[in-house]
């Protein structure tokens, strides 16, 4: 069934049912459509001079990065059935430390020592020190697995990792509506209390199956650090294993 909407519906309904858009492209008009099945979603945008208000939003946010494929095709034009996780046109990347303008890898280390006060964060539940760690990476990237690794630590010691809209960036929320935040606002929480005790020079690796969604380079990473106030001497850090396309700039 061929089915036509207004611009504004086919965006909603392609982002929240993760449609792939397409488009062809004449002399006076677009005609923009997404597959679902036997359903075809059909918008038509017109041409003007000036431009109207959807053929701006078309040209500058979608008409570029549009008209993908809809089923992954190798090189050779056979459809793909894939088992991994890892994104088509990604790489796996093994980092310990986040990103900084102009070089990846280059950015804040993700690691921890309560013998000094770095990263120290000055309001920690009761009976506790508390360390944040905050970084971000300049591409979008998919979080895929992490390794903890620690030293010293006392027993009731344990770690949050989580992503944070930061304040003036926009998020959606519980029931999908877009929101401007207005202070830093954690959107996901992927590790929640995890605990860490003794020394673990091996590391503690958390598995997954699969990846997380993509999180886009305008959020920030958080990783808090939690130990007994009386811990002077532990010290630890984290390997992340993520997706992205690219590991170097060149």
């Amino acid at each position: 069934m061929q089915i036509y909407l207004e611009w504004d519906s086919l965006k909603t309904m392609a982002e929240s049912k993760k449609l792939v858009l397409q488009f062809i492209e004449s002399a006076v008009k677009y005609v923009i459509w997404a597959q679902e099945g036997h359903d075809e979603y059909e918008v038509e945008i017109y041409k003007s001079t000036p431009a109207n208000a959807d053929q701006i939003d078309f040209e500058t946010n979608y008409k570029t990065i549009i008209n993908t494929s809809i089923s992954p095709i190798s090189d050779d034009g056979k459809t793909m059935v894939r088992a991994e996780s890892r994104p088509i046109g990604t790489t796996t990347w093994f980092t310990g430390a986040g990103d900084i303008a102009g070089k990846i890898g280059g950015g804040k280390e993700i690691e921890w020592d309560f013998s000094n006060n770095a990263d120290i964060y000055n309001n920690p539940p009761a009976g506790y020190k508390q360390k944040r760690i905050e970084f971000n990476f300049i591409d979008e990237i998919y979080i895929k697995e992490g390794t903890t690794y620690f030293h010293n630590a006392i027993k009731g010691s344990y770690i949050n990792f989580q992503v944070v809209c930061p304040i003036g960036q926009y998020y959606y929320d519980n029931t999908h509506t877009l929101k401007l935040a207005a202070e830093d606002i954690v959107i996901s929480r992927y590790v929640n209390k995890q605990r860490f005790q003794g020394t673990c020079a091996m590391g503690d690796e958390l598995n997954t199956e699969v990846c997380s969604g993509k999180v886009p380079p305008n959020y920030k990473f958080r990783i808090d650090i939690f130990v007994p106030d009386t811990d002077n001497s532990s010290n630890g850090y984290v390997s992340l294993e993520l997706y992205r396309a690219r590991t170097v700039i060149l």
